[in-house]
């Protein structure tokens, strides 16, 4: 979901507005998805490397994911689509009220099944595969492609079909590398907080054009 500080800072007001902003897009594409008919959802809201950044933006950011969560009317449209909802990454490095916040969402939407909705926060695509191959290893499972699928922290869902990055970005950045590989690549110039469900109809007009061989 990239764009959000540009959108900011191209309506000179604070960058955390513009993820602000964000925060309300995404829930409004859960509906917009819900009513297409998509039936899984993954955001990626928060990368195991954006921990790198400064403590200060970090801080501003989880506080503003806390207040998502706990007050306000765009986490209750997801409420109202029926989405079941599940965080996927490392919660250990979250604050214990961020984690009590997720984990009562879970809990809340468990039975939830008109969307499921993922949200990858302290998420990182290779330290996730590492996370499967040790609990496989632990296991005494055999190492397979079915084995390490099922260990992941996607395991039970499919394998995305479109991935969409915002702003014009034509990478990855470490979202979902194994369950990726043969997913359809979207890269629309439009700053996140401007995706709507329009620009989510291009993105499902333009998948529905392309030709899936995978390979063979």
């Amino acid at each position: 979901m990239d764009g959000n500080a540009t959108w900011a800072l191209a309506r000179s007001v604070p960058p955390m507005s513009g993820y602000a902003a964000g925060m309300k897009a995404a829930s409004n594409i859960v509906v917009a998805a819900k009513d297409f008919g998509i039936e899984y959802l993954t955001f990626y809201v928060f990368s195991s490397e954006n921990w790198g950044r400064p403590k200060p933006w970090i801080s501003d950011f989880m506080d503003l994911v806390i207040k998502f969560l706990k007050n306000g009317e765009d986490i209750r449209k997801v409420l109202d689509a029926g989405a079941r909802v599940r965080i996927i990454g490392d919660r250990e490095r979250l604050s214990s009220e961020l984690q009590k916040t997720i984990e009562a969402y879970e809990v809340m939407t468990k039975d939830n099944s008109a969307i499921f909705v993922q949200l990858a926060v302290s998420y990182g695509g290779r330290d996730e595969i590492v996370s499967a191959a040790k609990k496989i290893a632990a296991s005494g499972l055999e190492f397979t492609e079915e084995s390490i699928s099922a260990h992941l922290d996607t395991g039970g869902i499919p394998d995305p079909q479109l991935v969409i990055r915002t702003s014009n970005k034509h990478r990855l950045s470490n979202f979902l590398p194994w369950q990726t590989t043969y997913s359809e690549l979207y890269f629309p110039d439009v700053l996140w907080p401007d995706f709507d469900a329009a620009e989510l109809d291009k993105a499902i007009q333009e998948f529905a054009r392309r030709k899936r061989t995978y390979g063979k």
